[in-house]
């Protein structure tokens, strides 16, 4: 056994032996094993490579949580919602990917909507990024979420409005209901005076249940809708002829586009009546609104660019109650804007200003009432489940005989033709027949549990209806309970008045759980006469027009930090910036928001007597005293530090410009921290830096690249000097920079706390060298002293004033030498090093402020 185990070893030697000497003889043998082995690895590769490693797709989940009143199609299928459309007039539908954060933050939102027009419109929602999805095969979208409304027969109508709920719900109900039907003269005014363009239409109903050309309308009527959801083109229609004279309009399917400061255009009977080209029509020829509602989309957009790029604006920050049809503040500030832009005749100016602070009052006192409505609302429903005939008719059609115990007494009421006012303010006229009568009426036999309404299909402009109220058994007809008490006894008015309550409520509930701004909280300002002086047409007065726009503080809230607008002014009040790009100024209402204020505010811009708004950062902790060793501080400063920290009258200082997204900047701070390093000693001398980008400078100090440095020398701050930007900001560069532009007391420190040795011996040659020249200079002066001395004494005349001028130039070349050479005792002393600064600096103080010496010349080492 343990021989075999010995030999094993040789024969695995031999075999490996042999193999070798083969190779070694024979080369092209093994060429070919390595050909043939390449091969077969390569192909196994490519054939692994050729199979699919990436793991499959995860099934989708729900997006939206099981019970919501949204119908999720998370697998993107298409027919479910082309199906739905079959029985729903209208559907909206959002199109989400699952990944996008902007999809998963207008999930909430979409719900909300839904549950607010929950069995009014139908709410949908496709993954439109499941790869095997319908939705992602058909539709190529740029972006998430897609928001459109589907009508049963026009293409969909696509949402562009903030991502927020009541935003949506007010979309949606426009696009339900997008004409207004108006039938006085007084409507037609009240509708007109809301917008400053109107589309009002005249469309004869009593000769066809349809006109010709009224479903065109109502279809462009949805696209302007499309095109601004937050400021569309109203569009209105009248069906009378009388109205239609008013207005000019002489045959049915005639259009006129009402505008305020502009003549109003008739639609080219030309052009086909066709509804791209009604609505193309009407966005070509509409007017600049007079206040401009701006929607950021929350992306890189030119929104606001393309506002501010049009001149000087005025930007209106305000809280908006989308959950009503009333947008107060921007009402307010259309109030001012009419004034401001009223330059010559306005047809009903006077009566738009009056309509609109009058919706603004009844925006503001109908609160209250929608309270007690919601309230009353849920007692009768509570009510109507308890007791389910409380709802029930007694019908008096056909009735010969009175009721006897009966609870329940209808009064027919019919309404006049041209009674414009709604029916539930109008007075019931009760012109009962004989039948009717009140004997009649209790003497009846008859107790049907409904009322036959002979009018199912009745004309709206003369409306009628049978009214139910309660009464007591046996008790006369006069004791019956009052007019408010009585019910419709019309189905369908009594299911359209609840679900006008219901919708109250429920949007009352979307304005608590959106935390929107209660109409209470709204600024009251109602007062007539709020107009400044000159005020009234001063637009066109001036080339320093303002351009007007309205913006959603709670969707712009970004703008109060990137503006800087004060901490005071939150997003619960209006807040007003004018932006001057031109001039590269912002200004600031800091007053109080209302009419008078703002008009006052803007006079003041056209008149120049407003001060420039400077964004600041908080003001940053300065460099105190607790620096110990070799530390070093940069002192941080703002906008409102600006002038106590860099304008200090008795110190140098060094100002390093700079912004947040600057990349040299940030390598740079390490050459201008070691800068403050070099001049540490320096007590006079103060290094700082400014963030540029976050706060304003002055007009003198604004630069257009980062980074820059400024260097303001000590009691002239007015001969500030800029590094120049052709020399590269290296080390040496600034610390000559400095000393060039540095005062006296700043050069003194400096040579005395960086002077090297070699800078020792190069100064005590330089001292020796001018002390030689004084020298010189002082037995010149003395011989032509004494030359005029023996002169006078040999009675000659001497020039005036000669000698006492000779004396002052003595004594003062006799001063320099005192000076130079206590210098020279001090540069010679071997304990130089041991010298007290102020003594050096004392005589370098006097050595540099004389000259004519050149003894100034003196200079420290060049790195």
């Amino acid at each position: 056994m343990a021989e075999s185990t010995q030999e094993r070893p040789k024969g695995i030697r031999l075999v490996v032996t042999t193999l070798y000497t083969l190779m070694a003889n024979h080369p092209e043998i093994c060429f070919g094993i390595f050909v043939i082995v390449t091969s077969i690895i390569s192909n196994y590769s490519s054939s692994v490579l050729d199979k699919n490693v990436l793991s499959p797709p995860k099934n989708p989940r729900p997006f939206f949580p099981v019970g919501s009143a949204v119908l999720d199609h998370p697998w993107g299928d298409l027919m479910p919602v082309a199906d739905l459309l079959v029985t729903e007039e209208l559907l909206v539908v959002m199109y989400y990917a699952p990944w996008c954060h902007d999809s998963v933050q207008a999930k909430t939102e979409y719900m909300k909507a839904a549950k607010v027009l929950e069995n009014r419109v139908p709410f949908v929602a496709i993954n439109c990024w499941w790869p095997q999805g319908a939705c992602k095969t058909n539709y190529k979208f740029l972006r998430f979420p897609e928001i459109y409304v589907y009508h049963t027969t026009i293409d969909g109508i696509r949402y562009s409005g903030p991502l927020s709920a009541e935003y949506i719900v007010r979309f949606v109900e426009e696009v339900i209901y997008p004409l207004t039907f108006l039938y006085s003269e007084d409507m037609i005014l009240n509708f007109v005076s809301k917008q400053d363009n109107s589309l009002i239409g005249f469309f004869d109903f009593n000769s066809s249940p349809q006109p010709p050309g009224f479903i065109q309308f109502y279809y462009a009527a949805m696209r302007l809708l499309e095109k601004n959801p937050l400021q569309p083109i109203r569009c209105g229609v009248i069906t009378q002829q009388f109205l239609a004279d008013e207005l000019g309009l002489v045959d049915t399917d005639e259009i006129i586009m009402i505008r305020t400061f502009n003549e109003s255009l008739m639609y080219p009977p030309t052009k086909n009546f066709t509804s791209s080209n009604i609505w193309a029509w009407a966005l070509l020829h509409k007017e600049q609104p007079i206040v401009q509602w701006i929607n950021l989309p929350g992306f890189k957009s030119l929104e606001l660019s393309t506002a501010i790029n049009k001149g000087p604006a005025l930007l209106v920050l305000a809280p908006v109650n989308h959950v009503y049809k009333t947008n107060y503040y921007l009402n307010m500030v259309r109030e001012v804007g009419l004034l401001y832009h009223y330059c010559h005749e306005v047809p009903y100016l006077e009566f738009f200003l009056r309509q609109s602070i009058r919706d603004r009052a009844d925006f503001l006192h109908s609160y209250t009432g929608q309270k007690d409505l919601c309230k009353s609302f849920h007692q009768v429903e509570e009510n109507q489940f308890s007791y389910p005939d409380r709802n029930c008719c007694v019908s008096l059609i056909g009735a010969e005989k009175g009721l006897q115990n009966s609870k329940k007494i209808c009064d027919f009421c019919r309404f006049m033709e041209k009674k414009l006012t709604p029916a539930a303010l109008q007075p019931c006229n009760l012109g009962l027949s004989p039948m009717f009568s009140e004997e009649a009426v209790f003497g009846s036999n008859i107790q049907t549990p409904f009322c036959l309404d002979t009018y199912e299909n009745y004309n709206t402009n003369e409306y009628r209806t049978l009214c139910c109220r309660e009464c007591k058994i046996d008790l006369s007809y006069k004791s019956c309970a009052s007019i408010s008490s009585r019910r419709s006894s019309d189905s369908f008015v009594r299911q359209s008045e609840t679900w006008f309550k219901r919708n109250i409520c429920k949007k009352l509930t979307l304005q608590k759980t959106q935390n929107l701004l209660k109409p209470s909280q709204f600024i009251g300002d109602f007062d007539a006469m709020f107009i400044p002086v000159n005020f009234t047409g001063s637009a066109c007065r001036t080339n320093r027009t303002l351009n007007i726009f309205f913006l959603d503080s709670s969707v712009s809230s970004a703008l109060h930090e990137k503006l800087d607008i004060p901490s005071p002014f939150s997003v619960e009040k209006p807040s007003v910036i004018i932006v001057d790009k031109k001039n590269e100024a912002n200004y600031i209402l800091r007053e109080p928001f209302s009419r008078k204020t703002l008009a006052k505010f803007i006079q003041n811009y056209t008149e120049s007597a407003l001060e420039r708004h400077l964004r600041s950062e908080s003001p940053k902790s300065s460099c105190g005293t607790m620096l110990q060793g070799n530390d070093v501080c940069v002192q941080e400063v703002t906008s409102q530090t600006f002038h106590s920290v860099v304008m200090q009258p008795e110190k140098d200082v060094v100002l390093l410009i700079t912004a947040q997204w600057c990349g040299f900047c940030s390598s740079f701070s390490h050459t201008y921290l070691q800068l403050s390093k070099y001049f540490a000693s320096a007590q006079d001398l103060l290094f700082a830096k400014i963030d540029a980008d976050k706060n304003d400078l002055h007009w003198e100090f604004t630069l257009d690249s980062y980074p820059t440095i400024l260097f303001f020398p000590a009691h002239r701050k007015e001969d500030s000097v800029v590094f120049p930007s052709n020399f590269p900001k290296s080390l040496p560069n600034l610390i000559k920079f400095i000393l060039a532009h540095a005062t006296s007391d700043l050069k003194t420190d400096t040579i005395v706390d960086v002077c090297s040795k070699a800078c020792v011996d190069h100064n005590r040659k330089r001292v020796i060298h001018v002390m030689t020249h004084l020298r010189a200079r002082r037995r010149n002066i003395k011989r032509r002293i004494n030359l005029l001395l023996s002169r006078r004494a040999r009675g000659r005349s001497l020039p005036r004033g000669s000698l006492q001028s000779l004396w002052r130039r003595y004594r003062t070349v006799q001063r320099k030498i005192w000076n130079a050479s206590l210098l020279q005792k001090l540069l010679f002393s071997h304990t130089h090093e041991r010298l007290s600064q102020s003594v050096l600096k004392k005589h370098f103080v006097n050595i540099l402020k004389d000259g004519d010496s050149k003894i100034n010349k003196i200079k420290h080492d060049e790195l």
